[in-house]
């Protein structure tokens, strides 16, 4: 790098006149010459320092990168050395956990050699044992062998003694006994002939000609727990009167079950909310601790186990119940009466409250409360007939009465009554729970019973009443019929919507219903009779 070079300033005068003054203009110059060779050399200092420290800098950074490589290759080295010593530690461990598990499976082994020695010992043992105790058993066998050999011989000898003493006295009892029972069986006969004219006048009386002894007897056991339901709303509502807190309860319970049931309407899914409050306020009744009434009242037939002993339950949830079956079979007489459809969300919503787990006892649903009401409105639909022109006849039918006058109501009231519940009837008894967890309150053999005691009537003998929920029993069940029943189903339809009005040989409106089915069957659901 070349010098600076030193510039120097040269400014012509002119001559003094004065010597001294040339003098002091010659002294000033050259103090200037020496500032600008003092300010150059100061440059000249720096430069060399900046150098001087670059220089060191970059000796600084070469010793840098030279002990960096140092490092580096140490730390290579440390690694490589690192990396042998895992190697070598890690099949040191190997080699350890190899000889352990080795060990291990000696000695497993060898506790496994001396576990068969022991059980193969226990074993031997256990044979030898054995085989003492079958000798011993087989001595003891014989022993009482022979003693039963002996006794059996003594009993023998014995018995056909006292066995011609015995046939001598019952060849006299048989002479006494043959001439008693003539003398009975001739009583009896009278009896049975005396009872059979009874019971054939009673079965005509109450319109059970067709139906057995205990179809009647159940009837009435149905009809006495209906009373029951009626004997217990009138007693809680007595003590309603002295009770604000029960009164208040009663009646929010049967408002809010009404509302609910008025609240229904068809469609998959548009009562879901309703069967939520139903089974609310149906769940409030049953945390109502006090009145409690004794359960075996409200089972038609309780099994053994509920009906040898008294068993409390509270008596709101019984009230409960009984009012939504009140509430339900209002709702059916409304409604269904004018559209069958509507008895399908009355179905519905009656099977699914009732198949509850938390509604039933011991496992027992309690749907003869539904049944009890039914029963009652409805006898025909359990068999039971009779003349719909005569008193009598329209009791035992369920023709209804006015409440307003008392007398029978008209014709077509009642055909209407009999349509809404035949369909209401199928739409609780046809329901599927085969996907469902709970069990069916309302089994689907029930709805085939009913069919067969109306079929067991003489097709002369139906009335108008039959044949009005024949025809409202199929006219939405036929592919559930066929679904739960299969071809004997489809015979039973057959029968019931072709041959049966030939049968009647009547062209009344119920029967034109039953048998316009066969071509509603062909158009709504391609089902051809």
């Amino acid at each position: 790098m070349s010098t600076p070079t030193m510039t120097r300033f040269r400014n012509h005068v002119p001559p003094l006149d004065s010597p001294s003054k040339q003098l002091m203009l010659d002294l000033v110059r050259d103090l200037e010459q020496v500032k600008i060779f003092d300010a150059d050399l100061k440059k000249v200092h720096e430069y060399e320092r900046k150098t001087f420290y670059e220089n060191l800098d970059r000796i600084d950074r070469e010793r840098e990168a030279v002990h960096t490589a140092a490092l580096d290759q140490a730390a290579a080295f440390h690694d490589r050395v690192r990396e042998e010593a895992e190697t070598t530690l890690k099949d040191h461990l190997l080699a350890e956990e190899e000889e352990r598990l080795q060990k291990e499976e000696a000695i497993r082994k060898e506790q496994e050699r001396i576990e068969r020695e022991k059980t193969e010992k226990a074993r031997r043992e256990r044979e030898a044992a054995a085989r003492v105790e079958a000798e011993r058993q087989a001595k003891e066998q014989a022993e009482k062998k022979a003693q039963e050999e002996a006794d059996k011989k003594a009993a023998a000898l014995e018995t056909a003694r006292k066995a011609a003493n015995e046939e001598k006295l019952r060849k006299e009892r048989e002479e006494a006994d043959a001439q008693k029972l003539k003398q009975d069986e001739d009583a009896r006969k009278v009896q049975e002939q005396a009872d059979l004219k009874a019971y054939s006048q009673q079965q005509q009386k109450i319109g059970g000609g067709n139906l057995s002894a205990e179809d009647i007897r159940v009837q009435k056991r149905y009809v006495e727990l209906h009373k029951t339901l009626k004997d217990m709303r009138k007693w809680l509502k007595d003590m309603g009167q002295s009770q604000s807190n029960l009164k208040a309860t009663m009646g929010n319970l049967r408002r809010s079950i009404k509302k609910s049931v008025g609240q229904l309407r068809a469609g998959t899914g548009a009562n879901k909310q309703q069967i939520i409050q139903l089974k609310t306020e149906l769940e409030k009744a049953l945390a109502y601790p006090e009145p409690t009434v004794d359960i075996r009242n409200f089972f038609a037939f309780p099994p053994e186990e509920i009906a040898k002993s008294e068993n409390k339950v509270p008596a709101m949830l019984i009230y409960g119940l009984n009012i939504l079956a009140k509430s339900l079979i209002s709702s059916l007489l409304a409604e269904a009466s004018i559209k069958q459809s509507h008895a399908e969300p009355i179905g519905i919503i009656a099977a699914q409250i009732f198949s509850f787990d938390i509604f039933t006892y011991k496992g027992l649903h309690m749907s003869d409360i539904m049944w009890a009401k039914y029963r009652v409105i409805c006898p025909a639909l359990w068999g039971f007939t009779g003349n719909d022109k005569t008193e009598g006849g329209r009791r035992v039918l369920g023709w209804w009465r006015s409440p307003d006058t008392g007398s029978w109501v008209s014709e077509q009231i009642h055909m209407d009554r009999m349509t809404a519940l035949g369909a209401g009837y199928a739409a609780m008894t046809l329901r599927n729970f085969a996907k469902s967890p709970r069990r069916n309150p309302f089994p689907n053999t029930m709805f085939w019973a009913t069919i067969h005691k109306i079929l067991a009537i003489p097709p002369p003998e139906l009335q108008e009443t039959q044949v009005a929920l024949l025809a409202a029993l199929l006219r939405s069940s036929g592919e559930r019929i066929l679904g739960f029943f299969g071809q004997y189903g489809l015979a039973l339809m057959h029968y019931i919507i072709v041959d049966l009005p030939r049968k009647l040989g009547r062209e009344t409106m119920a029967v034109t219903q039953l048998s316009t089915l066969k071509e509603l069957y062909l158009k709504e659901k391609n089902l051809a009779l």
